[in-house]
């Protein structure tokens, strides 16, 4: 049995830990209700670009457009989100491994990675990461996704790249994030397949004539979606790392106070072992100074 001292020792440590974790868990609470508070403004722009997107692909059969077209060739982006740091559960390594599994399906794919855990992770494997975006998932902006918009869509523009895709973490619920990979570039109308199109169905709508053209249309329509999307996953991922490192606080507080309970237990079972043994060697000396 420990002596009275360690175990008061590891309970100051203990007691330590659960002040950290209990301080993580409100600042994460804090931050996730932040980061959804950025997601719901941003989310009804995001439906009426979206819409207004899948409107025109459905009436833009026979239309090319280098947005629109199918990838001539096997090179693809990924945009992998990640955290810049751990205590979040298995949050980074879910949605790391997931960004592995979908680039082996290309023959060559360039990295850009937004957070630190990204890159570490993906560099103890061999990879080269092509671009990096530092620090913006610590506080996600509309500035950083158009910062990242432009990049992507600078190359997609040069011929550089087939298919852009991103990977995050979408958040379901509080106690539930998945990782998830959306395609970005070409655009594609079963991308949208989860919006509803604001056609009315009847034929004068079915030979809408788009001025000055549908070419035109997407040179403007196409940033914005690509910025307002990026926007979305950098926010989603944000509150859905928040989610996890709560979760994980909270996991780690409970733990750390079951820890306290069995020490108290087993400090008790010392001082009373301590106890007896301190009266049975006064009883034996008495006993031995009658004899």
């Amino acid at each position: 049995m420990a002596s009275i001292a360690d175990i008061r020792h590891h309970m100051r440590v203990v007691s330590q830990t659960l002040q950290i974790t209990k301080a993580m868990q409100m600042i994460s609470t804090s931050k996730m209700k932040k980061g959804l508070a950025r997601y719901d403004a941003n989310a009804i722009y995001l439906k009426e670009v979206r819409q207004t997107i899948k409107d025109v692909l459905m009436h833009a059969e026979g239309q090319s457009h280098r947005y629109l077209q199918a990838p001539e060739g096997n090179r693809a982006a990924h945009i992998i989100i990640a955290a810049d740091k751990g205590l979040a559960g298995g949050y980074n390594s879910n949605v790391m491994n997931l960004a592995v599994e979908h680039m082996k399906g290309f023959e060559e794919s360039n990295i850009f990675c937004i957070g630190q855990m990204a890159r570490d992770f993906l560099e103890r494997r061999g990879y080269t990461i092509d671009i990096e975006f530092t620090h913006v998932i610590q506080d996600p902006t509309l500035y950083h996704a158009h910062q990242i918009a432009e990049t992507v869509l600078e190359l997609y523009n040069k011929r550089m790249l087939d298919e852009v895709y991103v990977v995050y973490t979408h958040r379901i619920s509080t106690m539930v994030q998945r990782p998830e990979v959306v395609r970005l570039l070409p655009v594609r109308v079963e991308d949208f397949d989860d919006v509803e199109a604001k056609v009315t169905g009847d034929e004068e709508h079915d030979q809408i004539i788009y001025e000055p053209s549908i070419t035109n249309l997407m040179e403007l329509l196409i940033p914005q979606y690509l910025i307002g999307i990026i926007y979305s996953v950098l926010v989603q991922s944000f509150a859905s790392e928040q989610c996890a490192r709560m979760n994980a606080m909270d996991s780690a507080t409970r733990n750390a106070n079951e820890m306290i309970d069995k020490l108290s237990h087993e400090l008790n079972r010392a001082r009373q072992s301590a106890i007896t043994n301190e009266l049975a060697e006064i009883i034996s000396g008495a006993d031995a100074l009658e004899g």
